[in-house]
C-alpha cells in the first residue's frame, strides 16, 4: 500500500467512474485497474462495485475511503510541517474574501506582507459567502474573512470588526433632518434595490424591513453589492450596505449614507479557520497582519 493508491480510492469514489478517474489521475486505465485489485487483494476486502453503470464503495470501501482522506491529510499536515523548516522553498497561502472588501482593505496589508515574505505565492478567491464557507469546509481555503462559522467546534472565529448595516440613499433624496439616522418609513413610497435572500446581505436586509414591519417597494435585485451601490449613485433607488462603504466615502457626493433608527445591530467580521492544523510561519505572520492592521485600516476616513 502507498500514497498513490490512497489517491486513488478517493478519486475513484469521487468520480464514480475507473475511466474518469485514470483521466484526472494522469494514469492509464489499466495501471489503475490493476493498482486497485492490487490494492483489494493485500488488504482481503473488495472496495467497488459496480451499480447501473457506476462505480460506488462497498461499506468496506467506505470505511478505507473515510481512512485514506484522513490519512492524506494528515500527510499533507506533515510535509507542510517539514517544508516549514527549509527557508528557501515557497509557501502557498489560499484566502478568501468577499469581493466588496478586497479592494478596500487588502492592499495595504498585502503589501506590509510581502516585504517579510517577498517569496510566498497567494491564492485569493473573491466569492460570496456561502461560496467561501464551502471551500473552506473542502479545504480548498487556508482561512477566509467573513462572517463567523456557527461550527465552533471545528472552526476559529477571530472578530477583526464589528459592522454595522446602513442605508445607501440617492443624493437626490431629500431627507427631513441634518442628522444622519433614517427611519424607514421615510421610504415608504421610495424604490429599493436589494440583493436576493441567499446573499447575507439580501437576508440581513429583509430582516431589518421585518423587524421596522416595513414593506419596501422593491424596484430592482442584484448579486453584487457594488452594483447595487453603482444603481444608488445613479438615483435609481436605496440600498441597504456595510458600513465599510461609507468609510471609505464611496460614490460621494452621488450616495449619502444615513443609519438606520431603532436598528443598533451589527455583524461580527472574523479571520475564519479549522482548529487544529497546522499553520505555517508565512500564514502566521499574514493572519496576525489582519489582526493588527485591518481595524486600523477599517476605521480610516
Amino acid at each position: 500500500m502507498n500514497w498513490n493508491q490512497l489517491q486513488y480510492v478517493i478519486t475513484i469514489a469521487e468520480e464514480k467512474s475507473i475511466t474518469k478517474a485514470a483521466k484526472k489521475l494522469f494514469i492509464s486505465q489499466p495501471s489503475l485497474s490493476l493498482s486497485i485489485q492490487s490494492l483489494e487483494k493485500e488488504t482481503g476486502i473488495t472496495l467497488f462495485e459496480r451499480n447501473h453503470g457506476e462505480i460506488t464503495l462497498t461499506y468496506a470501501g467506505s470505511l478505507f475511503y473515510e481512512w485514506a482522506v484522513s490519512t492524506l491529510h494528515s500527510h499533507r499536515q506533515l510535509t507542510t510541517k517539514l517544508n516549514d523548516l527549509a527557508e528557501d522553498r515557497r509557501h502557498l497561502i489560499r484566502f478568501g474574501i468577499s469581493p466588496h472588501r478586497s479592494l478596500l482593505l487588502l492592499p495595504e496589508i498585502l503589501k506590509q506582507f510581502y516585504q517579510d515574505f517577498p517569496d510566498c505565492e497567494i491564492q485569493l478567491t473573491e466569492s460570496p459567502t456561502f461560496q467561501l464557507k464551502k471551500m473552506l469546509e473542502n479545504n480548498e481555503l487556508d482561512f477566509m474573512m467573513d462572517i463567523p462559522n456557527p461550527d465552533t467546534l471545528n472552526y476559529q472565529n477571530d472578530v477583526l470588526i464589528e459592522e454595522k448595516i446602513l442605508l445607501a440613499v440617492p443624493a437626490s433624496f431629500k431627507h427631513s433632518s441634518s442628522i444622519k439616522t433614517i427611519n424607514l418609513a421615510e421610504l415608504s413610497d421610495y424604490p429599493f434595490i436589494l440583493l436576493p435572500p441567499d446573499h447575507v446581505i439580501g437576508s440581513i436586509s429583509r430582516k431589518i424591513c421585518e423587524t421596522a414591519s416595513f414593506h419596501p417597494d422593491v424596484r430592482l435585485t442584484c448579486r453584487k453589492l457594488d452594483m447595487a451601490l453603482a444603481l444608488v449613485s445613479s438615483q435609481l433607488g436605496a440600498a441597504f450596505v456595510p458600513e465599510i462603504y461609507a468609510k471609505k466615502h464611496l460614490y460621494e457626493p452621488q450616495v449619502q449614507y444615513f443609519f438606520i433608527e431603532h436598528f443598533t445591530g451589527t455583524r461580527q467580521i472574523c479571520l475564519v479557520y479549522r482548529k487544529n492544523v497546522y499553520q505555517p510561519l508565512p500564514l502566521r505572520h499574514l493572519l496576525q497582519l489582519f489582526r493588527d492592521m485591518l481595524p486600523v485600516l477599517y476605521m480610516l476616513q
